[in-house]
């Protein structure tokens, strides 16, 4: 069976475009990002996020690391996941976007051990530092 030449041309593009939106996406969340919590007794106080290029993150509240784990991303979404540390026992996935240097989450899915996750990544923007 002979592949005629557009349609190896097609799906060349295709799975170029795939690994440009992914590449994009995951250099699109890598850096460092902080926000300040003031009116909210337990949380309050400034939160680092680490996103890493290998796919790993930290949580730490003024200065101390509270959670690690891991993160898969596309263009549209983000999912932390084997998160230790925090007694944070599953997956959370969320719409995020950046403009500028302003990251926004939106909750899509949290997992109920996590609620402290939901409410500061979903009530609150990061600003990126690095």
């Amino acid at each position: 069976m002979k592949i005629s030449r557009s349609f190896a041309l097609a799906a060349v593009t295709v799975g170029a475009l795939v690994v440009s939106s992914f590449a994009l996406a995951s250099g699109g969340v890598v850096g460092t990002y902080t926000t300040t919590i003031t009116k909210s007794n337990h949380l309050n106080g400034k939160w680092v996020l680490v996103l890493t290029k290998s796919g790993t993150y930290t949580v730490s509240q003024n200065g101390n690391g509270l959670a690690r784990g891991s993160y898969t991303a596309t263009a549209t979404t983000l999912t932390f996941a084997h998160e230790r540390d925090s007694g944070c026992t599953g997956a959370g996935t969320y719409a995020w976007t950046k403009t500028g240097k302003t990251m926004t989450f939106v909750v899509k899915h949290e997992h109920s051990s996590c609620g402290a996750r939901a409410e500061i990544l979903g009530r609150h923007r990061f600003t990126q530092v690095r």
